[in-house]
């Protein structure tokens, strides 16, 4: 390119020094200019078109894996889901013991059955997160040309699975000041008194209800991503 503009700007000294009438001059130089600016502008526009369409393929690339991403996440977040629903099921059982006397009493039967249910499970949700953050990271988000698209994809990264990191990370902290008091409870203390106990109760009752919330913030994060890999795949 640069040789074609060195070229035609050497024409343009070459007619401005010719023994031609000035009109003929004048049209010689015209016609240089224009050839170097249409030259020019070609190259810039072909520059331009070669580069778009290198964002274009590296921008399907990116939605192509991030569909495998998301299908992942989907079973994940389905799996933890279903885990949810078990703990919400225990801790509404244990809700519903009714208070008892603080002395101690045995009972076999009773406290077998709330061990059954004294059932904890600490998940963390751990998204397949990588090519979303390096593609953003690499500023080339913007080269999504689907703006739906776009718009849902950052959604989903940037709100949505952040709150699910969240609940999760309450429901497990009170899983873990109920595990905590377990452990330091008295050997001989049956378990439906402990239970019972207002401490215990108040757990309980936080359980249930983040347990709705995050079972709510699952079911909206699933929601999302199969909307994403619906539109990718329009």
């Amino acid at each position: 390119m640069q040789e074609e503009v060195t070229k035609h700007t050497k024409k343009i000294f070459k007619a401005a020094k010719s023994k031609h009438s000035l009109g003929e001059k004048i049209r010689e130089i015209l016609l240089e200019i224009a050839i170097i600016v249409f030259a020019v502008t070609l190259s810039i526009w072909l520059h331009g078109w070669s580069e778009h369409r290198h964002e274009q393929k590296e921008a399907k690339a990116f939605l192509k894996g991030l569909k495998e991403d998301l299908s992942k996440d989907i079973q994940l977040m389905e799996a933890n889901r279903n885990v949810i629903v078990g703990l919400d099921s225990n801790f509404r059982f244990l809700q519903s013991i009714p208070e008892s006397s603080s002395s101690p009493r045995t009972d076999p039967a009773k406290d077998k059955e709330i061990g059954e249910h004294l059932y904890f499970d600490l998940r963390v949700t751990q998204p397949n997160i990588g090519r979303y953050e390096g593609f953003k990271s690499s500023g080339k988000i913007e080269t999504i040309e689907n703006s739906v698209l776009k718009e849902k994809i950052l959604i989903f990264y940037q709100q949505t699975l952040p709150n699910i990191a969240y609940g999760e990370n309450y429901v497990n902290s009170i899983q873990q000041k109920m595990l905590d008091l377990l452990v330091e409870k008295d050997e001989k203390q049956p378990l439906v008194n402990f239970i019972s106990s207002l401490k215990l109760k108040s757990l309980l009752n936080l359980g249930v209800h983040n347990f709705g919330v995050n079972l709510d913030g699952y079911d909206k994060a699933i929601a999302e991503a199969r909307a994403i890999i619906e539109e990718i795949e329009k």
